[in-house]
């Protein structure tokens, strides 16, 4: 049995569809990017920048000159200690 390049693609679009959808109910990386985590909390990535720069966002990893990356668990937990009660 062959597969076509349609089924390939339709194969891996589906997989990626998956891997959004852990990814937003916090299955996904451990380390997240800046649009990652934008996705993630259902905000833009200009608001990422400013709550960095401003010093009320999450806690960030500052990588490289370049490079920042966003904790999932540190993320969840400066999420919730948002809840209105």
């Amino acid at each position: 049995m062959t597969t076509s390049t349609d089924e390939l693609r339709a194969l891996r679009d589906t997989v990626g569809q998956l891997a959004d959808q852990l990814t937003r109910i916090g299955v996904g990386p451990k380390l997240m990017t800046t649009p990652e985590c934008a996705e993630f909390l259902g905000v833009g990535k200009d608001v990422m920048f400013e709550w960095r720069k401003s010093g009320e966002g999450p806690p960030y990893l500052h990588i490289t000159t370049r490079t920042l990356r966003y904790d999932r668990d540190a993320l969840l937990e400066w999420a919730r200690s948002h809840e209105v009660k």
